[in-house]
């Protein structure tokens, strides 16, 4: 059995552009594939994204999808084995290793996906549709009620933000902050790194961070997702007068389950299972709910 989280967001059409009719999309999408294979790729500054329509959905059936992150020539892992030491992989021409995730898209503006170690984020579908489709759509991370209380309870009163980062190219363009940001704390080379930005342990217990460096971070949080992998807010509760903490990328709307495996293929899921599963905490959530005492990050940051 996959261990596998499974990670609620809030879907939303972009401002200024077509409405995102996710059903229309992903037959769209499929149509154009059934025509021509390549057009579930898009490579762009050597970032290869594939996508595949599991089936498309309807008025009350949400659309789900395979993506795909793939890895080119020059990216491939290598074999490794303590006598031969490292060697190549054999793939042919048309074959790449890849790490992969499911999405369901319901219709009432909620998307679920499953979450492994190394599974793409909801933005690299995004960035295919954008690329392939010139279809927009953006995709908020959802925060359970409590998360939301204590945010709103030290709003005003950061002391302290940690974040790690990567450093996805596809994901680099046009990302106001954090494009700013990753050249000035790790430059062009590193593809990764970790800094923490805040008053110190030492300074001035009533010295909190700027307003406008507060919105900044958050803003961060809410639509760089694919590049953080950690992101921890500490600040003075307004309710328990102590410094309290968050973390933005860990509390999120999700559940866990375990996954059977696909017999050729250990490290992969069954794909019924998973839609199945995803339907499930789907279900579960309206049926108790979570989603009406959850918040978005946009909430989040103007609520």
């Amino acid at each position: 059995m996959l261990k596998r989280k499974l990670v609620f967001y809030r879907w939303s059409s972009v401002a200024g552009r077509t409405v995102f009719d996710p059903p229309a999309v992903a037959q769209c999408l499929a149509q154009e594939i059934a025509a021509n294979s390549s057009s579930q790729m898009v490579e762009k500054d050597g970032v290869i994204t594939a996508v595949e329509v599991v089936e498309p959905g309807g008025d009350r059936d949400p659309a789900k999808f395979r993506v795909l992150a793939l890895r080119g020539e020059e990216d491939r892992p290598f074999k490794w084995d303590p006598d031969g030491s490292i060697g190549p992989i054999s793939l042919l021409a048309n074959e790449y290793p890849a790490d992969a995730t499911h999405i369901s898209i319901w219709p009432d503006g909620y998307c679920a996906h499953d979450m492994g170690r190394y599974s793409p984020r909801l933005s690299r579908l995004a960035f295919f549709l954008r690329q392939r489709l010139r279809e927009y759509v953006q995709f908020d991370p959802l925060y359970d009620q409590e998360a939301f209380r204590r945010l709103k309870e030290m709003e005003g009163q950061f002391r302290s933000f940690e974040i790690a980062m990567t450093k996805p190219e596809y994901a680099m363009r046009g990302r106001g902050t954090f494009g700013n940001l990753w050249p000035a704390v790790a430059g062009e080379e590193l593809p990764s790194v970790r800094v923490s930005l805040g008053m110190g342990r030492y300074g001035p217990k009533d010295r909190y961070i700027d307003q406008h460096i507060e919105e900044d971070l958050l803003e961060l949080a809410a639509q760089a997702s694919d590049l953080l992998t950690g992101m921890v807010v500490r600040g003075r509760s307004r309710r328990t007068n102590r410094v309290e903490e968050v973390n933005l990328l860990t509390d999120r709307l999700s559940t866990e389950v375990e996954l059977p495996q696909r017999a050729d293929i250990p490290s992969a899921p069954r794909v019924e299972s998973v839609f199945f599963e995803l339907e499930q905490a789907y279900k579960d959530f309206k049926r108790r709910g979570v989603f009406e005492t959850t918040s978005t990050a946009e909430l989040m940051r103007k609520g």
